[in-house]
């Protein structure tokens, strides 16, 4: 796992990615999103920041619940983002433990290229196989 930057609207914007080696090449899958901040433990300060204010927020708007249904949306639109933002938190949490699990992993125990989904080298073994009859199927054809 690394952490990859790019830009959005000439603004930096990072991620926590894998790479996923194919036979086309390597490709990157998003673990979790960083967003203006490089470091990762930065990145999951400031999401607890945005949990405890609105844990906050919900906390002065529950007791007006039944007084009014916009405030009533409102609190259950709040139990909402918090339950989002746990979930981030829990998923940019397990991203950084991976991260530095592999970190200390030692060279031999690491992914090599070509052991992805399909390994380097296996492409000249694939063919087209009519769909006509199953007698074309099970012809053997030279490589």
């Amino acid at each position: 796992m690394l952490i990859r930057e790019k830009q959005i609207g000439g603004q930096s914007s990072y991620d926590i990615v894998e790479e996923i080696y194919h036979a086309t090449g390597t490709k990157y899958r998003i673990v979790a999103s960083l967003g203006a901040d490089a470091e990762p433990e930065n990145a999951r300060r400031r999401r607890m920041s945005i949990l405890l204010d609105l844990e906050r927020s919900l906390e002065r708007l529950n007791p007006l619940r039944g007084a009014d249904p916009g405030i009533a949306r409102k609190c259950n639109s709040l139990v909402h983002r918090i339950e989002r933002e746990r979930q981030k938190i829990t998923k940019l949490t397990s991203a950084i433990e991976q991260m530095a699990a592999s970190a200390e992993a030692p060279e031999e125990n690491r992914a090599i290229p070509g052991d992805g989904l399909l390994p380097r080298g296996n492409i000249r073994r694939l063919r087209l196989v009519a769909n006509d009859s199953a007698a074309a199927a099970n012809k053997v054809h030279p490589d």
